[in-house]
């Protein structure tokens, strides 16, 4: 049964950050604690996992996956109740919540300082990318199933990241380690510079993406056909309510966790395939990702960690990729690698053995 509960640990460490929000003053900073300690902890202390199971009821694994939508709806509806002031009670929250806890919400809420709302965009950041936003990007992978596309896109719009759908299926996994791919990091690019680059680029390319396909399929560009001009929308949808809730600081903090949800998923992309290039007629191969087997970051990130493997066939299931051990392996789990990259200099010289080890053994261009 562990197997499966494993997959399970990510919705509760959200939960832990709603609870967190509700509860107001410093208590916002309970799940990023929550998240650091289980993510960085688990991987130090549990080592690496690459095992392969056999999963005799794979629906088990599919309900944390659609657990997302729900569950970040839930945790954005909390940081929108926490936007307002004085006797502002956004949806009845705290009257609601009232009748079960003997707390004044409302008073732990307006002594809140910035520094706790600083926790509180930084703990919504962080699920909405490492959960909703990792969770998108399986469901997305599966061309066929309109239903989980939509159900990722939904995911993608808490982070006003609409172009992730498509740049990513039809650009990314196409043009990985070459010049042509926004989401590669050069080698010597620190991750600041990358983050523009990317976000900037990977929004451009989505664009001609998403026209060729109005184009091809005879579709105005002004339209609910264009993905691109849905997904803002639904985007606006929550910063509409977000509005409601507490007016511009209601905008200002659904923006601030948007932007760091979407800076989150960049580093990601960053740490995934600094260094590894590829020519442009050359296979895609498991040794263009960074990869890391350890055991917490691949129960939280449901298995997003075996990225060598996900490059080498994306419409495979989470819980089927393979380990690859000998493809290039990152130093440490992702929350900790994450951490590194922020401060160029000591990530220069921590993958700077595995990237001379690459050029040696695989460099072709």
């Amino acid at each position: 049964m562990h197997l499966y509960i494993k997959y399970y640990i990510i919705p509760l460490i959200t939960a832990s950050v709603i609870f967190g929000i509700l509860m107001g003053g410093h208590w916002m900073w309970l799940g990023f604690g929550i998240l650091c300690i289980v993510v960085i902890g688990g991987d130090a202390i549990l080592g690496e996992d690459t095992s392969i199971p056999k999963y005799n009821y794979p629906r088990l694994l599919e309900v944390p996956l659609h657990l997302a939508l729900p569950t970040i709806f839930l945790l954005l509806v909390s940081l929108a109740w926490a936007c307002g002031r004085g006797t502002q009670d956004f949806l009845g929250i705290s009257n609601f919540l009232s009748r079960f806890f003997n707390y004044d919400f409302l008073t732990a809420r307006n002594e809140s300082s910035w520094i706790d709302y600083l926790g509180a965009v930084i703990g919504t950041g962080f699920m909405v990318g490492g959960y909703g936003t990792n969770t998108a990007h399986e469901l997305i992978h599966r061309i066929k199933d309109r239903s989980s596309m939509m159900e990722g896109r939904w995911l993608l719009s808490f982070s006003c990241n609409a172009d992730f759908s498509i740049e990513h299926v039809y650009g990314h996994h196409v043009t990985v380690g070459t010049d042509a791919d926004p989401a590669t990091a050069k080698k010597g690019e620190n991750v600041y510079a990358f983050f523009i680059r990317s976000t900037v680029d990977g929004h451009i390319s989505a664009w001609k993406l998403e026209l060729e396909r109005l184009r091809k399929n005879s579709c105005s560009i002004i339209s609910t056909q264009n993905r691109m001009f849905t997904g803002y929308l639904m985007s606006l949808l929550w910063i509409g309510m977000f509005y409601a809730a507490g007016g511009t600081f209601g905008i200002v903090l659904f923006m601030s966790q948007a932007a760091f949800a979407k800076f989150l998923l960049e580093v990601v992309n960053y740490m995934e395939h600094y260094g590894l290039k590829r020519g442009p007629e050359e296979p895609v191969r498991p040794e263009h990702s960074w990869n890391t087997n350890k055991r917490m970051s691949g129960m939280v990130l449901f298995t997003l960690t075996r990225h060598s493997a996900h490059h080498e066939k994306p419409r495979e299931k989470f819980w089927k990729l393979a380990p690859y051990v000998d493809a290039p392996q990152m130093p440490f789990g992702y929350l900790t690698t994450l951490l590194i990259c922020l401060i160029p200099p000591i990530w220069y010289y921590v993958i700077a053995p595995g990237l001379d080890k690459w050029e040696k053994e695989y460099a072709s261009v």
